[in-house]
């Protein structure tokens, strides 16, 4: 026994003394694809013998056994685990974990986690973000956030894009989201102008105003969604708020990161139109004996590309990062396209012990850009694109001379409208912020913050003499139009995080704030030039025989027509937010917000708006299965405002009389108050299996009461005077929404992840007062024949811009349309009239979707990564006046082209075109976003130049491969402005800019 107990003794020294010899230290470099981590926790695996990487991300480990495991983990990221294999080397590239990144959420005036946040809150991180060449932050978003629909207004470089965060909630104040940058809150008034030229081409579309930002900058985007997240906001947060996060740098040494990408694009989708010989064989009286392809002509295949570098680092106690960015973008229809420069910097210091903190954040850009004659409400003359779909392709562009055919204002030659309209515009932003933040201890802290918008635009049109135009415009043509804009915000606020007791933390914030806009502008109409080269005209504006001037949009007169100057627009606010957390379980947050406004009446200056909400972990409670890691119950109810409206909706505005004089143009109300949201959310949160499956879904209600809402003044008041008011009437806008999410394969070599969201919305306006018995009339249909017709009618019971319209029901022998006597007189009327009516039409659709739905897949091999996203809305109907314009018999007729489906449909040639459901199509689609594969190269491949290296990436991308759609235009996500005195309009599309696929590949260097 005695020798059995000796022999074991002796055995285990020699094991532990084995272990020793051949115990190693293990080195190396714990890097992320930026480069070096410092603090990464590095531990053998089963035992206490750890150790942290320095501030270069070096590491040592000793007495580490030839067969142990490591395991790298950094928060963050994914931890890794690498066997040593007898190796003393090993470094190691941890990657991004986008779940835990999210787990911290930015929100109003501060942060929360994830797990503790009680509203319904979408963070969409840099690695979610939809892949290729973007020129703006709500492309990124598409597809992305159950509820939030994004719509372009077409295809064109830098236009404008809709965003609705659950549904439309307002009529005449709009239904934008409040966008946050860096904790700034960013006015969508500060973009390039539009512009009007009459019967040229009509009236154009401004920009988008968020262009200015380089979606490279963009870390994250935060969307906050119900009352009990954006009531902090108060009375500009009834539509939701958008919070967007640049990059800063990171502690470590200064890294430098370079990009680049080249993107070809072309037209995705055309209209089967006629081509020669089948334009002869349909009209053969037309027959010009040529052969051309207006659109061909001209659309082009373009080409994009993208610089993008930065220099980003940090110490202890601060960091910086700065970058700059250059795009190059040509539109896919000749003389379009955009220039984008870009300057960002983001810097932060600490000071005496850490106490006191400034930070200072700064983007610089200007935007270039060049359009053509486009046009949303161009008639019978057309613009550019009305002009090539109806050119006819028998007849040719030039004359025997080489000069260009033009036969009438009515047909335009569409090689003339590229060589002589010139439309380009430029627009210089300084947006950032100055911050200083005092910890007086670790739990209390104070914080102000100086935020600055400044912008300038510029817009010329020019028209040469020699094009044909209407003597109304005189010899040559050109308009100039500047504003200049100014936004500045003061806020102060004061923050306490505490572990009040063992059970018990409290996380308030209470602050003020400050802001006043101003805006100004003025503009220039100048006529009648004796020289014909157009792109000097606003080179010389001196020259020009007639000169008019109008700079009276952005000023005030006083009632003699005295000018008083510019009309500055301010809000004082005061806010307050508790979260209270007790036991890790169980938390409810309380917001209030106080606003004051200079846009309302004198007796109802200032607007409160309440929110609450609580959140309940259920899984903390124990009595859930091991396998649901999550399931957290929300509740909230809360009221936002809504301040997008006319500044001067409550003043009585004079305006001068050409002859002398003045004339009331508004009448004031002094009991003007704000529209007001009252929003109802309940939501479940929940993960199985520690997040492999995860996901929320929501319930949602909104009631919008108080609407704003203009009317003609009715006599004895002055002629075409208005004065606003709030009416009782209620948009209800309710819905449900769920994300899901499941990480399929979660591997050191393999991993794969999809999921997706779906959101269904429902939409109806509760008329009391101004959408009963007559309603409101809007979307104004555009084109020969159809002026003065409204395509939709805001109701009671109805979706707001539901379609009103004659049921076409086909044609009759002699080839004449024929309608329903929809209201059953025995009469078919198809003039415009309000419902109860002599008029026979009804409500015929909806242009807000059902559904909105958004699906992403995500894998990853080896050094190879690929990731897809794909969106898509159904429920709804799109109107197509350009196919109501352009496309019937009695156009052919008149010897311009048409579609092939036109030929010998039963229409009589004489016939006048009429709105009705004949044009309305289902706008339901499906759209393949965008795919990207990417590459990472083994940097010690690479030799001399891997030396420089810590990382490289190539990838291709390819946006917007595929559509699948029964609408017959261009596309069916889009949204032309066709709005009537004052009231918007949704889901029209006329003359629109054709949306381009694009391939691009690029690469992505670290050193």
């Amino acid at each position: 026994m005695k020798n059995k107990q000796l022999k074991r003794i002796i055995f285990s020294i020699l094991l532990l003394w084995g272990g020793l010899i051949y115990g190693q230290t293990v080195t190396g470099v714990v890097s992320d694809v930026s480069g070096p981590l410092p603090g990464v926790n590095i531990i053998v695996k089963g035992t206490t013998n750890g150790t942290q990487t320095d501030f270069d991300g070096n590491y040592t480990l000793e007495d580490v056994d030839p067969n142990a495991i490591i395991i790298y983990s950094y928060v963050g990221y994914k931890t890794q685990e690498v066997a040593v294999d007898g190796r003393s080397t090993i470094d190691v590239t941890l990657a991004e974990d986008a779940a835990k990144l999210d787990e911290v959420i930015v929100i109003g005036y501060g942060s929360t986690t994830r797990k503790d946040a009680t509203g319904a809150v979408d963070v969409v991180s840099a690695d979610d973000f939809n892949k290729g060449v973007t020129t703006s932050p709500d492309q990124l978003l598409q597809g992305r956030s159950a509820g939030v629909q994004v719509t372009t207004s077409s295809g064109e470089p830098g236009a404008g894009a809709t965003i609705r965060i659950r549904g439309s909630s307002s009529v005449r104040s709009g239904n934008d989201p409040l966008y946050v940058i860096d904790g700034v809150p960013f006015n969508n008034d500060t973009n390039s102008p539009g512009t009007n030229t009459g019967n040229i081409a009509g009236e154009s579309s401004a920009k988008n105003p968020l262009n200015f930002i380089n979606s490279n900058d963009i870390e994250s985007i935060s969307i906050l969604k119900d009352a009990s997240a954006t009531a902090i906001y108060g009375s500009r947060a009834a539509n939701g708020v958008v919070i967007i996060t640049t990059k800063s740098g990171k502690r470590g040494d200064g890294k430098i990161n370079y990009s680049f990408t080249a993107t070809t694009s072309a037209v995705t989708r055309e209209y089967d139109l006629l081509n020669a010989s089948q334009y002869a064989s349909a009209n053969s009286g037309a027959n010009a004996g040529g052969s051309v392809d207006a659109f061909d002509e001209i659309s082009r295949n373009a080409l994009t590309t993208e610089h993008n570098l930065s220099y980003s680092g940090g110490s202890e106690s601060g960091k910086y990062r700065v970058s700059l960015g250059l795009l190059n973008q040509e539109g896919v229809i000749e003389n379009t396209g955009l220039d984008k420069y870009t300057f960002n910097t983001n810097i932060s210091q600490k000071f005496f012990d850490n106490k006191l903190e400034i930070s200072a954040a700064l983007t610089a850009s200007q935007i270039e850009s060049e359009a053509t004659a486009l046009s949303e409400s161009i008639g019978a003359e057309g613009d550019l694109m009305t002009s090539a779909l109806k050119w006819n392709p028998t007849q040719s562009f030039f004359n025997g001379d080489g000069t260009f055919v033009q036969p009438s204002d009515n047909q335009r030659n569409p090689l003339a409208f590229l060589e002589y309209f010139d439309d380009n515009s430029e627009t210089t932003k300084l947006f950032g912020n100055v911050k200083a933040t005092l910890r007086f201890t670790d739990y209390l802290k104070y914080q102000f913050t100086y935020g600055f918008d400044k912008t300038s635009t510029y817009r010329g049109i020019a028209v040469s003499r020699l094009f044909n135009t209407n003597t109304v415009l005189g010899r040559g043509y050109a308009n100039t139009t500047n504003n200049r804009f100014t936004n500045q915000l003061f806020t102060n606020t004061l923050s306490f995080n505490k572990d009040v007791t063992e059970d018990l933390n409290i996380d308030a914030v209470i602050g003020h704030s400050y802001e006043e806009y101003r805006g100004s502008g003025e503009s220039l109409t100048l006529r009648d030039f004796d020289f014909d080269d157009q792109a000097f005209y606003l080179q010389n504006i001196f020259a020009a025989g007639t000169v008019e001037r109008n700079d009276r949009a952005s000023l005030s007169y006083d009632p003699v027509g005295r000018l008083v100057g510019f009309v500055p627009i301010s809000l004082q606010s005061f806010f307050a937010r508790g979260i209270f957390n007790y036991q890790s379980k169980y938390i409810f947050t309380a917001t209030v917000r106080a606003d004051g406004s200079s846009r309302f009446g004198e007796n109802n200056k200032y607007g409160y708006f309440p929110s609450f909400a609580l959140a309940w972990k259920i899984h903390e409670e124990g009595f859930l299965p091991e396998s649901i890691s999550e399931l957290k119950f929300r509740a909230g109810w809360g009221q936002t405002g809504n301040q997008q409206f006319n500044a001067e909706a409550a003043r009585e505005v004079f305006v001068p009389q050409d002859g002398g004089g003045v004339t009331r143009l508004n009448i004031g109300n002094p009991d003007l108050k704000w529209e007001t949201t009252t929003q109802l959310n309940f939501g479940f949160d929940f993960g199985f299996n520690d997040g492999k499956l995860s996901g929320s879904i929501d319930y949602f209600r909104k009631n919008t009461n108080d609407l704003l809402f203009r009317l003609p003044v009715s006599q004895p008041g002055p002629v075409g005077s208005f004065s606003w008011a709030n009416f009782d009437d209620e948009i209800i806008n309710s819905g449900i929404e769920i994300g899901l999410n499941y990480k399929a394969i979660s591997e050191e070599d393999f991993s794969l992840e999809f999921g997706g969201n779906i959101s269904f919305l429902n939409n109806e306006i509760n008329g009391k007062e101004a959408f009963t018995q007559f309603g409101t009339s809007t979307g104004s249909a555009a084109g020969q024949g159809l002026s003065g017709e409204n395509l939709q009618l805001l109701y009671d019971g109805q979706p707001l811009y539901a379609f009103y319209l004659p049921v076409f029901t086909g044609f009759d022998s002699s080839g004449a349309a024929t309608y329903a006597d929809t209201n059953g007189d025995g009469v078919v009327d198809t003039n415009f009239d309000q419902p109860g009516g002599q008029s026979d039409r009804a409500f015929v659709g909806d242009p807000n979707p059902d559904m909105n739905i958004g699906l992403y897949l995500r894998a990853s091999y080896k050094n190879w990564d690929m990731s897809i996203n794909g969106y898509g809305a159904y429920g709804h109907e799109v109107y197509n006046n350009t196919a109501n314009a352009l496309f019937n018999a009695s156009a052919l007729n008149r010897g311009e082209n048409v579609i092939t489906s036109v030929v010998n449909n039963g229409e009589d040639p004489g016939s006048s075109p009429i709105i009705s459901t004949r044009f309305l199509e289902s706008g339901d689609f499906f759209r393949l976003s965008n795919a990207s594969i990417g590459y990472t190269i083994d940097t010690e491949k690479l030799g001399k130049v891997g030396e420089y290296l810590s990382s490289a990436r190539l990838f291709l991308t390819g946006q917007n491969l595929f559509i699948i759609t029964p609408y017959s235009g261009f596309d069916p996500e889009v949204n032309t402005n066709k709005s009537v005195s004052g009231v918007p309009s949704f889901g029209i599309e006329y003359s629109g800019y054709p949306r381009a696929r694009s391939f691009s590949f690029g690469v992505n260097l670290n050193f």
